[in-house]
């Protein structure tokens, strides 16, 4: 039997298994005899996430929804929808800009379902996801990471290449949108166009200012058919970095922690948040969360933006200056806590932790340091967490990073990289944001290393000066765009960095894996070489 409107219409008679639970916004805002929803189409797609052993967050957006109503959602066992365990009615309203989210319970562990929506007469497509293995489970887990899509500098090839793996779940680490436009076609590096929002005379790039512009960039994004298909086709968990407000932004601070002239308003951020929420298959506010794979892996997911103080020394590539020691706050001392108990607590094999910046100090020439956004410039929160790891002898713990657009491996170590080893980092580079052999690349004074935006090459002569500079480091790309792609067991973790040839032709084909491949015994303390 095929997968017909018919079919999904009289599924809806079958036994409900499982509860669904809509958003406290959509409960809200709907009124509790809101009707069907008669037509409308799915134009955003289909996206899960938050994987639980019993449980999945579903969400999508009917397009111009014009009053309350709801949506039919479905879930079963097999992909033609024979065997349905789940259908409800899901609310929405125009002032959800049709968002569409409910929270699934009652599912079996490590098992595979297929779900859709639907008004009277028309359908999403069919998407499909693993629930988590039960506690105490030895099974296998696979996962997928990545940050930084900007849709104008390059195709989402590395998406594509991501859609056709065999993964249990996709970590999505930030900058899933990015409020600037930075790129055009007219203007040499850009391969596709983003015309939303308002056009900054200062600085000659559109950005997102509205709740509307802010909606309509999701919406832009997930006009690619390669991002579409990732949602379909895996959960993902998901945390947001800057862009999703605003490049840079602190978001403990009044001003935001920059300039007046950028327009950094409360107002602004809050659009950034709540389209960001309308938008994302989670229910989780905080978003810093904790979510278990079996004993194999558990996941810590961080907020390293929301609660952060701003910047110190306007984030400029320069050496460390007074006050950098200071106390200031990054995860803030809530999260803080709430982190270092979730890492004394994990009974897994690997504590994985999803980070949104370096860990791992990032030195240029003469002292400096590659800007302050990142971990190093909140020093006394990374030694409070790191000293945390060492003193509590938490074994197999490992940073999956995004934001800088570049693939870096190497270990985490105390004292700004000058004392012990307690865990690693493995930054997955960008799905197409500009890498620092595509950029002008300041290396502290007044030295810059001139970028390629169509044929980045930068020389093996820099990376290896880098390193020497950075010693923590064993591996480093910039000049490729790609994700991370990792298998964890109860014995290894296995590491491999998939690079694209290109972001500028769709293609999906890949860089040789070598010396970007790592398989980590369990108890393995560094990647460096001997």
């Amino acid at each position: 039997m095929s997968t017909t409107r018919r079919h999904f219409l009289a599924s809806a008679s079958a036994a409900t298994a499982a509860v669904l639970v809509p958003s406290a916004v959509a409960a809200a805002a709907t009124p509790r005899k809101a009707p069907p929803l008669r037509s409308g189409a799915f134009t955003d797609g289909i996206a899960s996430g938050d994987p639980g052993p019993r449980s999945i967050s579903l969400w999508t957006r009917l397009d111009d929804v014009a009053r309350a109503g709801t949506v039919q959602l479905e879930v079963a066992t097999d992909r033609h929808f024979r065997k349905v365990v789940a259908h409800r009615q899901v609310a929405t309203t125009p002032g959800m800009n049709g968002s569409v989210k409910a929270l699934v319970q009652g599912l079996k562990p490590h098992e595979e379902y297929f779900y859709r929506f639907a008004t009277k007469t028309t359908h999403s497509a069919v998407g499909r996801f693993r629930t988590a293995p039960p506690k105490g489970s030895r099974q296998p887990v696979r996962f997928a990471y990545f940050s930084c899509q900007d849709y104008t500098h390059g195709y989402y090839n590395a998406l594509q290449h991501m859609a056709e793996q065999d993964v249990d779940f996709i970590v999505g680490l930030g900058d899933y949108i990015y409020d600037e436009s930075y790129h055009s076609v007219a203007g040499g590096t850009g391969v596709r166009d983003d015309a939303i929002g308002l056009l900054d005379p200062a600085y000659q790039y559109r950005h997102a200012v509205t709740l509307a512009d802010y909606r309509a960039k999701y919406s832009l994004y997930r006009s690619d058919p390669a991002l579409r298909s990732v949602h379909a086709n895996f959960p993902m968990v998901v945390i947001w970095d800057d862009h999703e407000v605003q490049d840079n932004y602190a978001g403990a601070d009044p001003t935001g922690g920059l300039p007046a002239n950028l327009g950094y308003s409360r107002a602004r951020q809050q659009a950034g948040y709540r389209a960001y929420f309308e938008s994302m298959p989670t229910f989780t506010d905080p978003i810093y969360r904790h979510l278990s794979f079996g004993s194999t892996v558990d996941l810590i997911m961080l907020d390293e933006r929301r609660y952060r103080a701003n910047q110190p020394f306007d984030d400029a590539v320069v050496p460390p200056g007074p006050g950098w020691n200071d106390p200031r706050a990054f995860l803030g001392a809530k999260q803080m806590a709430w982190a270092k108990d979730a890492l004394s607590a994990s009974k897994a094999t690997w504590k994985v932790i999803g980070n949104e910046v370096m860990v791992m100090p990032t030195k240029v020439t003469g002292g400096s340091y590659f800007t302050f956004d990142s971990w190093q410039g909140y020093p006394a929160e990374r030694e409070e967490l790191l000293t945390h790891i060492a003193a509590r002898k938490i074994d197999d713990v490992v940073f999956v990073t995004g934001d800088i657009h570049t693939f870096i491996a190497g270990d985490v170590r105390t004292q700004m990289g000058e004392g012990k080893t307690v865990g690693l980092e493995f930054v997955g580079g960008s799905i197409t944001s500009a890498g620092l052999g595509e950029s002008d690349l300041p290396l502290g004074g007044d030295t810059i290393l001139k970028g390629n935006d169509q044929a980045p090459a930068t020389p093996a002569t820099i990376i290896d000066a880098l390193r020497g500079i950075n010693p923590w480091v064993h591996s480093a790309d910039f000049d490729h765009h790609g994700y991370g792609l990792v298998e964890a067991t109860a014995d290894h973790f296995d590491v491999r960095f998939v690079r694209m040839d290109t972001i500028k032709q769709r293609t999906t084909k890949t860089l040789a894996t070598d010396p970007f491949h790592w398989t980590v015994e369990r108890g393995q303390k560094s990647i460096l070489q001997s």
